[in-house]
């Protein structure tokens, strides 16, 4: 992986014709041959981060392509696909990178922020909807000692005051 991200082409063509019969026995070997464009891209990624204005021809060598025209397609590709910031001039043939922009004058680190803030507020709510809670008449199996003590003096009450009243037997 790391041969990938310094986007040296050599080095990961290497790296491949010395695990080629790994790669096959594992069978994934058009997995690690598609790799090679991600390497590519990473090495655009590195040369647009230290060339202000690069020649097609200087890419096509540092990342070891073939053509100055299939360098042109792939860095055509990149800057559609916001690989890379830069213009191609066809003309005089090199690559001219965007000036970087300050993230932070924009919104967007407030759009990222709000975005995380809601995903979060989400799960916590659907959280808490989630959640059973124990029915009412269930209360009293969690040991409420105080409604069973008001319960035995309330009977207490009551057989005290029928004593009281003579025995009334007949209701």
């Amino acid at each position: 992986m790391y041969t990938v991200k310094q986007g040296d082409k050599e080095k990961f063509n290497a790296l491949v014709a010395r695990y080629q019969r790994m790669f096959q026995a594992d069978k994934v070997l058009s997995l690690i041959h598609r790799l090679k464009h991600t390497v590519i891209k990473f090495g655009l990624k590195k040369i647009n981060i230290s060339y202000s204005k690069i020649s097609m021809a200087d890419v096509a060598n540092k990342l070891s392509l073939e053509s100055v025209e299939e360098t042109e397609q792939i860095v055509a590709k990149a800057i559609r696909d916001g690989v890379i910031d830069a213009t191609i001039n066809h003309d005089e043939q090199y690559i001219l990178a965007l000036p970087k922009t300050d993230v932070y004058t924009s919104n967007d680190p407030q759009a990222i922020l709000h975005k995380r803030i809601k995903f979060c507020m989400e799960t916590r709510n659907d959280a808490v909807k989630a959640l059973v809670y124990p029915q009412k008449e269930d209360k009293r199996d969690f040991g409420d000692d105080v409604d069973e003590e008001r319960d035995n003096k309330e009977e207490d009450l009551l057989a005290a005051l029928m004593e009281e009243m003579g025995g009334m037997d007949d209701f």
